[in-house]
């Protein structure tokens, strides 16, 4: 198939897609929306909430091995800030084989949709939306309805027997051009319950190890950063003050990781959750290929 795009172009477009530069991390900020949708040469993700009060989550996994989903490791808050938990896989599109599994796993080079129970009251609309495979993190991007609909219209053209990582990246960029969907980047993990029956003080549940400022990169600085943060009833943060500071803008770095993408569960006062303060702790390294 011949490409329409200059080989400049195109270049930019493999890089954005795959290789060295897909470790640069699109700052985008969570927003409420029923679509959210990642794309890499690896993974496909597509979550939905229908207006028939319906969550889906479409997956084309383009990679060399398995790939399994579980719902304790699907992260989403409403608008107000209220976390929500899925209870299971219901159906994979086939047959109802799935109905209370909470794991979703989808082989090598293949393409699975499965639909999502729940017993919160249906959102419409959620953000932060946050899907944990090993120790990375797929933060999905929100888009609206139209431009969710024609990334899902491609997915139909996605060749996913295809193994050679150029060719994956070279037909990614064919369907969907410059376009970045999402970001992935590395985590951790706390199992912790959400809630307590008696008294604590709040919990990190989900923290990232964040991609250092293009700058810092080039002047191979890394170091760490503590950042005091007030938390809402919800284990939202309302407040977040850095103790100290990095250069090259890796303090606004650490401030936006903290504040949107990370995950806590509140403090808890005789069985109740309540506000309260906290500590994060943010850790700039070298990263594979510096």
């Amino acid at each position: 198939m011949k490409s329409p795009w200059p080989i400049p172009v195109l270049a930019v477009v493999l890089a954005l897609l795959g290789g060295s530069a897909a470790r640069a991390t699109p700052d985008f900020l969570p927003e409420a929306g029923a679509y959210h949708a990642y794309v890499d040469s690896g993974i496909l993700f597509a979550f939905e909430l229908n207006q028939g009060r319906e969550a889906f989550i479409e997956v084309i996994n383009l990679g060399e091995s398995r790939r399994c989903l579980s719902v304790d490791r699907i992260f989403m808050r409403t608008e107000e800030g209220q976390p929500l938990r899925f209870d299971s896989f219901l159906y994979d599109g086939r047959k109802s084989k799935l109905e209370g599994n909470p794991r979703a796993c989808v082989r090598q080079r293949t393409r699975r949709r499965f639909e999502l129970g729940y017993s919160f009251d249906f959102p419409g609309k959620v953000r932060k939306v946050v899907f944990l495979l090993g120790r990375l993190a797929y933060r999905l991007q929100p888009v609206s309805g139209e431009d969710y609909r024609k990334f899902v219209q491609n997915f139909d053209k996605v060749n996913i027997g295809v193994s050679s990582d150029r060719l994956k990246r070279f037909q990614l960029g064919v369907l969907y051009g410059k376009t970045i969907y999402g970001s992935r980047i590395r985590s951790r993990r706390v199992a912790a319950p959400f809630v307590s029956k008696g008294t604590r003080g709040p919990v990190t549940l989900l923290s990232t190890f964040p991609k250092r400022t293009e700058k810092a990169r080039k002047k191979k600085k890394t170091g760490s950063l503590s950042i005091a943060l007030k938390l809402d009833a919800n284990g939202e943060v309302v407040e977040a003050v850095p103790e100290s500071s990095l250069e090259f803008g890796l303090t606004e770095r650490a401030l936006y990781e903290v504040k949107h993408w990370w995950e806590f569960a509140p403090a808890y006062q005789d069985g109740k959750p309540v506000a309260g303060d906290h500590r994060a702790t943010v850790v700039f390294r070298l990263e594979q290929g510096d």
